[in-house]
């Protein structure tokens, strides 16, 4: 029998805590997976049976905004090469790490400085997006294969063997499994609408997805690493409550959704039960991921949550540190293609009907329209440099004061060229916000 994703239930503090101490998903009498109260859905990609897997889409989209994904196609050797790969990376000295450093005027590459919320993540990362003119085989700073986020920047082969093809290998799996879940979401919604197939086949054909591979330090309880540089400033939320370190603050993906490989052993990422409050604290709403092995975790995006007219749920989430293991993960973000303007489906005009039959009255939309090549820039901005503020869907949000950003996206359509690397200085005025 398929595995069947398990809906949770609110738990007492006593079932469950932002430590994590608490039974992950165990084995059924059948064999099969079930996932606990506390645990968020596991969904089985190759159940036969269409109508029950489109459901569990939708209940674990709207719900957690996160499912853990078993038989989902990419194969165990190829992640195992993935993983050897990405830890040869990190394993490099640092100077050479930081020859492939990413700046205000490419977004691809190394970097251990990034901005979450505005304060800096306890982390090293590799971001690797595909290329402007789709062609892998081209240098890496070949001016055709340039776009919105610049170009790639991988080690040479004699710095770190194959890791090039076998992120390129991964990455191409990444993107099948991706365009394969977006149309089993936008079936869950069950819109009908013609706006749907023709957004799944331009995100399919001009997607501007990217890869990013995460090196998690341990860290003492007390936020150090033993050397002398302060990587994380934690002062914006309250500590976890066993007083580690936060590895990334609380945030929302950005794009239409993300599949993330994480360790099996050392389980730091957290989700927010049901709450969409950005300072939820740390009581026992957060409450940790813990992988099934061989599973990918996938979780919902901004775009989605506009897409789906706010069915589907951008989840809150965040990462801890481990006070003595190593960790690291993969997330693939599959986002749109920087032109898309992003609206809600079940408010497009056209609908497809049987012949005869008559017109219904569509819902209102929840969203401004949203220039994703806009969000885009802005969270890459922000996570180079204070601008005051951090995007979010919020700010597209229809029924309250009319936010800057309506505007503002508009100026940057109107000067933008998506061929060519985005430049945070050059985009500064229109980006800096005062909202």
């Amino acid at each position: 029998m398929s595995p069947q994703t398990t809906m949770a239930h609110r738990p007492s503090a006593s079932n469950n805590d932002a430590t994590g101490n608490h039974r992950g998903p165990t084995l059924s009498a059948n064999g099969g997976i079930s996932a606990n109260d506390d645990e968020i859905p596991i969904i089985d990609l190759a159940d036969p049976d269409s109508t029950r897997l489109t459901e569990q889409l939708y209940r674990a989209c709207s719900t957690w905004g996160f499912f853990q994904l078993i038989n989902h196609g990419i194969s165990p050797h190829l992640i195992s090469s993935f993983r050897g790969a990405m830890e040869s990376f990190f394993a490099m000295p640092y100077d050479a790490k930081a020859n492939l450093k990413r700046n205000a005027k490419n977004a691809r590459g190394y970097f251990d400085d990034e901005l979450t919320k505005r304060k800096r993540d306890w982390k090293e990362a590799l971001d690797v997006g595909v290329p402007g003119g789709r062609d892998w085989d081209l240098s890496d700073f070949d001016e055709r294969n340039a776009c919105l986020d610049g170009y790639n920047q991988f080690p040479s082969a004699d710095e770190c063997p194959d890791f090039r093809d076998i992120v390129i290998r991964y990455f191409g799996e990444c993107v099948e499994l991706s365009g394969q879940l977006a149309a089993l979401m936008a079936l869950a919604l069950n819109d009908g609408k013609d706006a749907e197939e023709l957004f799944l086949e331009r995100m399919k054909k001009d997607h501007t997805s990217y890869l990013r591979m995460n090196y998690y330090p341990p860290s003492d309880a007390d936020g150090s690493t033993g050397d002398s540089q302060n990587m994380h400033n934690n002062s914006f939320s309250i500590k976890a409550a066993d007083g580690r370190t936060l590895g990334i603050s609380p945030h929302r993906d950005a794009g239409f959704l993300t599949i993330l490989l994480q360790d099996d052993d050392c389980h730091s990422l957290q989700v927010a039960r049901f709450e969409d409050d950005d300072h939820i604290g740390d009581d026992d709403r957060w409450v940790t991921v813990h992988p099934v092995p061989g599973s990918l975790t996938i979780n919902t995006g901004d775009m989605a949550m506009i897409c789906s007219n706010a069915r589907f749920r951008a989840p809150l989430h965040r990462v801890l540190t481990d006070p003595s293991k190593k960790r690291y993960s993969a997330p693939f973000f599959y986002n749109p293609g920087y032109g898309e303007s992003i609206s809600p489906f079940a408010c497009s005009e056209k609908k497809k009907t049987n012949a005869g039959s008559k017109s219904e009255d569509l819902p209102s939309p929840k969203y401004h329209p949203c220039l994703w090549g806009y969000f885009r820039a802005l969270r890459f901005a922000g996570d180079l440099a204070d601008l005051g503020v951090e995007i979010q869907t919020s700010h597209f949000t229809v029924g309250q004061e009319e936010s800057s950003h309506i505007v503002k996206q508009r100026r940057f359509m109107e000067v933008v060229y998506f061929n060519e690397p985005f430049d945070v200085e050059k985009y500064r005025h229109i980006l800096e916000s005062k909202d």
